[in-house]
């Protein structure tokens, strides 16, 4: 089954994103290292699941928004996280290190952002996961994700189309 993908942009940046020039903002790079729990990228939701989270979390966010249709090549390579376990194996094959779980908060995401950078187009998360484990104690990287989604760093193997109206 094709899943309805969506990408919520400010107005004034929609045309640049549908004539294939926008770029996902980059956040402030002398705090990224130290402070970085997801990765940047073009943010999918997957069949409303952003919308709804949204209702009654964030109303206020759709504010000077509009959403566009995002249409993912075929050819694209996605880390697709099924379970926590696989998460952990391929934090551990790219960094070297196990992910230490003593500490609720962690924010130094970024090694293995940029490690899993060179070897995929971008990552998905799964709704089974992210609902089971999203509370752990000392594993609050799915909760950042606040829903089923997927986050696109290669922009050559996305497409946006027509405004949702």
């Amino acid at each position: 089954m094709k899943q309805k993908l969506t990408h919520w942009v400010m107005k004034e940046h929609k045309d640049l994103i549908l004539k294939g020039k926008g770029k996902f903002r980059h956040r402030d790079r002398r705090m990224r290292e130290k402070f970085e729990i997801k990765p940047e990228g073009f943010w999918l939701s997957v069949n409303g699941s952003w919308e709804r989270w949204l209702e009654g979390n964030w109303d206020e966010w759709l504010k000077g928004k509009v959403c566009l249709q995002a249409e993912l090549e075929g050819d694209i390579n996605l880390f697709v996280i099924k379970t926590k376990q696989q998460f952990l194996d391929k934090f551990k094959e790219l960094t070297g290190k196990e992910l230490d779980e003593s500490s609720p908060i962690r924010f130094d995401y970024h090694e293995f952002h940029k490690k899993l950078m060179e070897h995929y187009d971008g990552m998905m998360l799964l709704s089974e996961p992210f609902w089971k484990h999203r509370l752990d104690f000392g594993f609050m990287y799915f909760y950042g994700w606040d829903c089923e989604s997927i986050c696109v760093w290669n922009r050559k193997k996305i497409k946006f189309k027509e405004v949702k109206k």
